[in-house]
């Protein structure tokens, strides 16, 4: 049976290419033509850091002319502006009619207040109001996009935003024609359907494994599924818009709290899956550390918003990004069967979020792909998170079952002691013929397998390889030189290149999937299961390195020896056998003596 990893991978594919065709835009000219705009325009940004307190006659007036900064990057970042800031931009429309377009801003704001000032009549528009603060019904485009309609008259005008936030003032935007709003609100609304509804399916299922197991980690999963749900909700806007638009004390806080309650819900999650409070030490520490840090800003979220910047929440996200990342890989480093799910799941989600982080940083411009690429991570993360979960189930179960039959054995023991000492002898002996068999198949100089048991393996491994249909390499190595290290040093020397060959190949044939022999003389075998040609290659040439950097004390000195690798590794046929993947590999092995040896060669699939 693959591997329960594997098999996670193989789902994990499958969401990825259905999320993927939810995220691929709309080829038409009109999406282009917006995507274009999006890049002239965050060209012609202007913002002033002055509260927005401030009327709109005042900071288009020569007060805070020589304020105004200009925008050179990508995306505009204003960062944490607690009493407000303003944005404003020119606009040509050189046609003799009036122009309409609708300005859609792809990032939260509390509060946006826009308004067009026409710089020949000096006459400005009515102000058109969006945020996650205003109401449904007050929006000037009532949508959970963030939207607002503007009117151009012919000449050049200037738009001006007034805009409140509490999170870092983060200004993707981008001017559409208004029949394109039904279209990105049909797009958006059906991202947003298949994230809550593959969330929500997450939820229910760990909740019903926590009601029928009683195991609060399903529990503590299903806190930290909400807490991404609720992440997403406050940052795309849709929570504001439906759920709590008539609580204004969330509004103003959903965004920030929403993530710290985010991270919070992770560090919880990552302690209690991989069991870091039997593990004690410096790994429990760090990720208390990381706990306290997002209580405190839980906290501060809901006390005091406004001093939520004091914190420096985007670096405290890297920060905990690290510190999860780190926690997982030591985890797995002692052996934890759950950290490399962790681990993997949680580089997915910085993998997808790094777009944002990029545009967040003014590197690359904000689009909808980069922000659906996070919500693909999130439920890729989630998923495997979940199978995370079940595959510990399955060990748990086990381990029952293993426990069961354990005191099952020590009544019959009791019951029936003639019987068990008949049955202890019995093991005595096929545990005696098994290891004379052992012994039988081993190489007595290097430990690995001997001729007789390669092939008995080999034999084995074809079939699993043919069956899964996965490839299958076969390695051939040889000693260069060996005769002369016999005749210059003696058979004794010669003997320890052997072993010490032995030793370096068992390190690199330690898992179920791979395994080494000694076929005789100096020529040596590796087969691993399961690895591609290129992965063989590389393994090829660790082992190729590691022998060149192994030495041998004699009486004159130390002796230095190299090995040459012939690779043979595809998918095994029908009419494959142990002799055609032999003779590949030879085929190659001849080729790297042939090119001077110390070298690795592979032979064509």
């Amino acid at each position: 049976m693959p591997h329960p990893l594997l098999r996670a991978y193989a789902v994990l594919a499958w969401m990825l290419v259905i999320c993927a065709g939810l995220s691929a835009p709309p080829a038409t000219a009109s999406h282009n033509v917006a995507h274009d705009e999006s890049r002239l325009l965050a060209a012609k940004l202007q913002y002033l850091t002055v509260p927005s307190s401030e009327t709109f006659a005042a900071v288009a007036g020569p007060e805070f002319a020589g304020q105004w900064q200009r925008n050179e990057r990508p995306t505009l970042n204003i960062g944490y502006q607690p009493n407000g800031a303003w944005v404003r931009f020119p606009v040509i429309n050189p046609s003799a009619e009036r122009l309409r377009r609708m300005l859609l801003v792809d990032w939260g704001f509390g509060r946006i207040e826009a308004r067009v000032l026409h710089l020949a009549s000096g006459q400005w528009s009515v102000s058109a109001l969006t945020g996650d603060e205003i109401p449904p019904s007050q929006r000037a485009v009532v949508s959970p996009i963030q939207a607002l309609p503007l009117t151009f008259s012919p000449g050049t005008s200037e738009v001006y935003l007034r805009l409140n936030a509490y999170q870092p003032m983060v200004l993707p935007m981008r001017l559409l024609d208004p029949t394109q709003l039904a279209l990105e609100e049909r797009d958006s609304n059906l991202r947003m359907g298949a994230f809550f509804g593959a969330m929500l399916v997450m939820v229910l299922y760990n909740l019903s494994l926590y009601i029928f197991t009683r195991d609060r980690s399903y529990l503590i999963y299903c806190g930290y599924l909400m807490g991404g749900a609720f992440y997403v909700s406050a940052v795309f806007g849709y929570g504001p818009y439906f759920l709590w638009w008539d609580q204004s004390w969330l509004v103003v806080r959903a965004s920030v709290l929403s993530v710290s309650i985010g991270f919070l819900s992770a560090a919880l999650f990552e302690r209690e899956l991989l069991n870091l409070k039997a593990e004690g030490g410096w790994l429990l520490g760090l990720v208390h550390l990381v706990i306290g840090y997002w209580i405190l800003a839980v906290l501060v979220s809901l006390v005091a918003p406004q001093a939520i910047g004091y914190l420096h929440v985007e670096h405290g996200g890297s920060l905990t990004c690290a510190a999860g990342l780190a926690i997982a890989m030591e985890s797995w480093r002692r052996g934890n069967s759950l950290a490399p799910y962790f681990l993997f799941a949680w580089v997915g989600l910085m993998a997808t979020t790094l777009g944002i982080t990029l545009s967040m940083g003014g590197i690359l411009a904000m689009t909808n792909e980069i922000r659906t690429a996070q919500l693909i991570g999130f439920i890729l993360e989630f998923l495997l998170l979940s199978i995370a979960l079940a595959d510990r189930i399955n060990r748990e179960r086990a381990s029952r079952m293993q426990a069961q039959r354990a005191l099952l054995a020590m009544r019959d023991e009791t019951n029936l002691q003639l019987e068990a000492r008949v049955a202890t002898r019995t093991q005595q002996l096929e545990q005696a013929n098994l290891e004379l068999k052992r012994q039988s198949h081993t190489d007595a100089l290097t430990g690995l397998s001997n001729r007789r048991g390669f092939d008995e393996r080999f034999a084995a491994a074809l079939e699993r390889a043919r069956t899964d249909a996965t490839p299958l390499a076969f390695l051939m190595l040889d000693l260069d030189h060996f005769k002369r290290i016999n005749d210059g040093f003696g058979h004794s020397y010669g003997d320890e290149c052997l072993a010490q060959v032995g030793r370096t190949l068992s390190t690199f044939s330690r898992r179920d999937n791979e395994f080494a022999a000694r076929l005789g003389g100096e020529e040596f075998a590796a087969v691993f299961i399961g690895i591609q040609p290129a992965q063989a290659m590389a393994i090829a040439e660790q082992i190729r390195e590691t022998v060149a950097g192994l030495e041998v004390s004699t009486a004159d000195g130390r002796l230095r020896f190299t090995i040459s690798i012939g690779i043979a590794a595809w998918v095994p046929g029908a009419l494959d056998d142990q002799l055609s993947f032999s003779k590949a590999a030879d085929e190659a092995l001849y080729k790297a003596k042939a090119m001077g040896r110390n070298r690795v060669c592979s032979a064509p699939v």
